[in-house]
């Protein structure tokens, strides 16, 4: 060691006898291996994460309350940074961002920094004098050396000019992107209590805590040893004292500075919120930074969309909404001390996208009942036409489960249309409609207005009104999509829009079988339905979502039976009731799942409904005179699954020419 390194050293020391003061990050998903480079020139640089093996430490990232691990590459801890050109590269390759220097005018003018490369030099005395003031007892012995310690320790708290510097120092690391870097003299005093804090914060357990402060001691030996040498041969009278409690630290120097946070106000927090004026909002700040929690509250407790909405806001502990002034940040942090994340694991996710996408598919179901009465056309006579129109509205509930919120639908729509039997053995019809749906699950809700089209036919191979036959349709329709997610946890509302698609096809083979009074027709079909739903991107809240594309296909099974008695005389009007009942089977999954992103984290949700069987059953009357035809019918439908229920009615008019 250098002469002049020697004597500066010296008058560090001295000094501090009376105060004895001196972001792109990793992701630490588990604990990570400590392996901050040994700086020759600075020999008390690491990372607060965690102690080195060699310093003894246990060599990886320390573990925090809450199952949170320390991330490294943060921020870095160090004495005076005299460096040479290797150690000056060796740091510059850390891309710090700030150096931040807590020491006295007097201090830096005898020994400035060598600031790295790309790092912002600042200097923050929190002691506010220009230089160390020199206090050494007269007959200095260990308890003496330790009392002046312990005082110097405790202005930390009770010094309102001292508060002030380090209510500087933390809002400067909250504020910055990261990391950065900060030093007094020899690392150890300053230093270590703004090390300490931000331990505190992260909710380091006391003991490693107080581990950490004391690795001073392992990291500066060699200059520990060298300054007691030289400072007995300066002062004799010290010949035979223990200077590591001068040189280095004691535990009974931060032990009186954390008593001394206690006496004061009552806890750490109450040092950081009444004594440096700190916010929550800044500490959850400093904590994110710092901390990643491998769990969150509950989060190995969820099952369904839960899991994938804790396991998404777990995920986006490691984007640019951690560890800034957000909302988000602010909710996380909060949420962890609070144990719950407050239900927003279940209404993050957009669960009713994959709702929304569900419903679409069953639309077709109520389009069947709604044209149901014409397009048989038995009526009418051959070369004969009718118009109609049919009014419909339906509901349809899907209860919850394990980590699936339930859902409600609501539809109510049009639909006119003509129908025209060309011939003994055929009819076709044509239709024109618009809906206007509304889905409910997890807290939002989705309006879906559907414009659609149909066109179909039907043959018999005798006749229609006796005999087999087959039957076909076609449905199309252009869908416009808005979506509002009140999101909860102070995250604000996502609001999305786009446009889709629903196309569908139905082929089937029926029977109509004449048993007076009554006419059975049973009838087996497959379905085909197509929904789009376009990729769209929500706004209103931090957390809004990518949300992809929607693109599903069912396939499904029908088999009908409809049950007519013979129209009978009401004075005017001829009356004909009639029953249906519908087996509609999925063929396929008949979950959907929809899926987001923001800042590359992806969620997934599946939808309420789940039941592959569906029965229907309806009761319809219809009432004719003459040209004009009346018809209303009610249905009923019960799914097992997620015990899926749903009721629709319908009133349609019509009339013959």
């Amino acid at each position: 060691m250098s002469s002049t390194k020697m004597l500066s050293g010296l008058r560090r020391v001295v000094c501090a006898l009376a105060l004895l003061v001196c972001q792109p990050w990793a992701t630490a998903l588990a604990q990570q291996a400590i392996v901050t480079p040994i700086l020759t020139t600075a020999e008390n640089f690491r990372d607060i994460a965690g102690i080195a093996a060699s310093a003894g430490g246990t060599g990886f990232a320390n573990l925090t309350s809450n199952f949170g691990v320390m991330r490294t590459g943060v921020f870095y801890r160090s004495n005076v940074l005299e460096l040479s050109t290797a150690d000056w590269t060796t740091l510059s390759s850390l891309r710090i961002g700030r150096d931040i220097d807590l020491r006295t005018p007097g201090e830096i003018s005898t020994t400035p920094d060598v600031v790295p490369a790309g790092a912002v030099y600042t200097n923050i005395n929190v002691i506010g004098t220009s230089t160390l003031p020199t206090m050494i007892p007269a007959n200095a012995t260990l308890a003496s050396l330790l009392s002046v310690g312990q005082s110097g320790y405790q202005t930390f708290v009770t010094n309102p000019v001292e508060r002030e510097g380090f209510r500087t120092v933390l809002l400067t690391l909250a504020h910055d992107p990261g990391p950065d870097l900060f030093h007094c003299s020899m690392g150890k005093d300053r230093t270590g209590w703004t090390a300490a804090l931000l331990e505190s914060i992260a909710g380091v357990p006391s003991t490693t805590i107080m581990n950490d402060y004391l690795a001073s001691n392992t990291y500066l030996a060699a200059t520990i040893d060298a300054q007691a040498t030289a400072l007995v041969a300066a002062i004799p009278e010290l010949r035979g004292v223990d200077l590591t409690t001068l040189l280095g630290v004691d535990s009974s120097y931060l032990q009186a500075a954390l008593d001394q946070v206690n006496t004061s106000y009552g806890s750490m927090y109450g040092y950081l919120m009444q004594g440096l004026g700190l916010s929550l909002e800044d500490i959850y700040v400093l904590r994110a930074k710092m901390v990643n929690y491998t769990l969150l509250p509950g989060q190995n407790a969820f099952s369904g969309n839960d899991v994938s909405g804790a396991s998404f806001l777990n995920t986006l502990q490691n984007s640019s909404l951690s560890g800034h002034y957000t909302a988000y940040n602010y909710y996380l942090q909060s949420s962890v001390d609070a144990g719950t994340l407050g239900g927003v694991q279940r209404q993050v996710g957009g669960q009713v996208h994959a709702d929304a996408a569900s419903y679409l598919l069953r639309q077709p179901r109520w389009i069947d009942a709604a044209i149901a009465p014409y397009t048989n056309s038995r009526d009418l006579s051959e070369g004969q036409a009718r118009m109609w129109l049919s009014g419909m509205g339906s509901g349809f509930w899907s209860q919850a489960r394990a980590g699936i919120s339930p859902s409600t639908e609501h539809s109510a729509g049009t639909l006119i249309g003509v129908a025209y039997r060309p011939s003994e053995r055929a009819s076709a019809s044509l239709g024109l409609g618009y809906t206007a749906g509304t889905v409910e699950s997890a807290a939002a809700t989705a309006r879906v207005n559907t414009v659609m089209a149909t066109i179909g036919g039907r043959y018999g191979f005798s006749s229609l009104e006796t005999g087999p036959y087959v039957i076909g349709r076609a449905d199309g329709g252009w869908v416009d999509y808005q979506s509002s997610r009140p999101l909860g946890g102070g995250l604000g509302t996502a609001s999305g829009h786009t446009n889709g698609a629903l196309l569908s096809g139905l082929a089937g083979l029926g029977d109509v079988i004449r048993l007076e009074p009554f006419t059975f027709t049973p009838q087996i079909g497959i379905r085909v339905t197509s929904q789009t739903l376009n990729r769209f991107t929500e706004s209103g809240s931090e957390v809004a979502l990518g949300v992809h594309g929607l693109d599903n296909t069912a396939t499904n099974l029908l088999l009908d039976l409809e049950a007519r008695l013979d129209p009978q005389q009401l004075g005017t009007w001829n009356i004909t009731p009639a029953v249906l009942l519908r087996y509609e089977r999925y063929l396929g999954n008949p979950q959907v799942e929809s899926t987001g992103t923001r800042y590359g984290c992806a969620v997934s949700q599946k939808s309420a409904f789940d039941s592959r069987d569906l029965m229907t059953a309806g009761l319809g009357v219809v009432a004719k005179r003459n040209a004009l035809t009346l018809e209303g019918r009610i249905n009923a439908v019960v799914g097992d699954g997620a015990g899926s229920t749903g009721v629709s009615g319908q009133f349609s008019l019509g009339y013959s020419f």
